[in-house]
């Protein structure tokens, strides 16, 4: 009781489990202001009673505080049981990594799957002019998603709030950036969030450990980020994995470069066309092929098409077969980590002009991901963070890690 009252500040009281997790609903849903006046309209409280907007902003962020420590104390905790060091998330040195974390069971391709794969190949290529320039034995997919773990990874910034201004001071286009990881495997997923991405990253290994999930395949989609491609190839140098450029975002890019190197509506609109359906197929060689054919008369300026071509050898490597990875029924997508940066972060904090400091950004953050992962009665109940991932019929409260 003591520890209770020497962790509370100035004219804070103990509340109730129920009303402190109230009061986190409410804090990731609305304004803190909102939020402020729903509870003192809820509990019928009076001027002298009422609820300080600044208490409750400060009890709620300080509870975001303890669900990312506690975070990252599990984190630590897994990595350390597993081999891997705990700062950097590489495999400790001296460290026997079990050979379920460093050799996944991936299985061999059959025939079955070739023929399947040599159909929607001979499918494709029959309907269209831009052909799949791969054969189904270089084709290298997943059969199915069941023996895969899909991993889409994305940042995302608000603004950032200075602690303080001078009147001559100019304007800082800086962003509090929280790192948002999606996992799926089979029916399940979890949600994972950390104020940067090395931090993320670790989190992320940790809980892929934990579930033994690295000995199935690793899929990871991303926008194209450098960072998170070279966070990826620090962090998995022991193991196999695969990296999907998110089809939309490199429809996006295409479009943005191709605005600015091509002149008319009509003729970017064209060129965009034809560029998009050759990497359908997953052929960067003829779309760098067909951009640096493109007649000088079209050609707006020739710096954003060196770009854009130079954009497509960066990302060959990243840039698959996503015909036939439709056709198989494979996800070419980022869209689960776009949602849960909605969900998580831009949803509360990009609304309205709003700007935020990195400790409030990434407790809001925090706590959300724990309703994401429907874990909040273990934390709330148990003060613990569970690592396990949620399956349909299981009880909340016997997953803590």
């Amino acid at each position: 009781m003591d520890d209770m009252a020497q962790s509370l500040r100035p004219k804070e009281r103990v509340c109730s489990t129920g009303y402190m997790e109230l009061s986190c609903r409410l804090c990731t849903k609305l304004s803190y202001r909102n939020a402020t006046e729903m509870l003192n309209l809820f509990q019928h409280r009076d001027a002298g009673e009422a609820v300080k907007l600044r208490t409750l902003s400060d009890s709620v962020e300080r509870i975001g505080e303890q669900i990312s420590a506690r975070l990252e104390e599990t984190t630590q905790r897994v990595l350390k049981m597993y081999g891997f060091d705990s700062g950097t998330g590489r495999p400790m040195e001296g460290a026997c990594l079990s050979a379920n974390i460093t050799s996944p069971a991936i299985p061999e391709k059959t025939e079955a799957d070739i023929r399947a794969v040599a159909s929607i190949i001979g499918s494709v290529n029959a309907s269209r002019d831009e052909k799949i320039p791969f054969t189904a034995q270089e084709l290298d997919m997943e059969p199915s998603p069941l023996g895969c773990v899909y991993v889409s990874i994305d940042d995302v910034g608000v603004k950032h709030q200075k602690d303080s201004r001078s009147q001559e001071a100019q304007k800082d286009a800086k962003y509090v950036e929280n790192t948002v990881v999606h996992i799926q495997h089979g029916q399940g997923t979890y949600a994972l969030t950390a104020c940067g991405m090395k931090n993320a990253m670790k989190a992320m290994l940790a809980f892929l450990a934990f579930n033994g999930l690295l000995q199935n395949r690793l899929v990871f989609f991303t926008d194209g980020a450098k960072n998170i491609k070279s966070s990826i190839e620090e962090m998995f140098l022991f193991h196999p994995y695969t990296v999907i450029l998110d089809w939309y975002h490199l429809k996006k890019k295409c479009q943005e470069l191709l605005s600015m190197a091509v002149k008319g509506k009509d003729m970017r609109n064209k060129t965009l066309e034809k560029l998009l359906r050759i990497l359908w197929v997953g052929d960067v060689k003829n779309a760098v092929s067909y951009l640096e054919s493109l007649p000088s008369p079209v050609i707006k300026n020739q710096k954003w098409l060196d770009e854009q071509i130079n954009y497509l050898k960066r990302k060959e490597s990243s840039i698959t077969c996503y015909a036939v990875r439709a056709g198989l029924g494979l996800r070419n997508s980022s869209n689960p980590v776009e949602k849960e940066n909605d969900m998580l972060v831009a949803q509360r904090q990009k609304h309205n002009g709003m700007s935020w400091s990195k400790h409030g950004s990434s407790a809001l953050a925090a706590i959300e991901m724990v309703y994401q992962n429907n874990y909040e009665d273990i934390w709330f109940r148990q003060g613990q963070i569970s690592f396990i991932m949620p399956q349909k019929g299981t009880n909340p409260l016997d997953l803590c890690a």
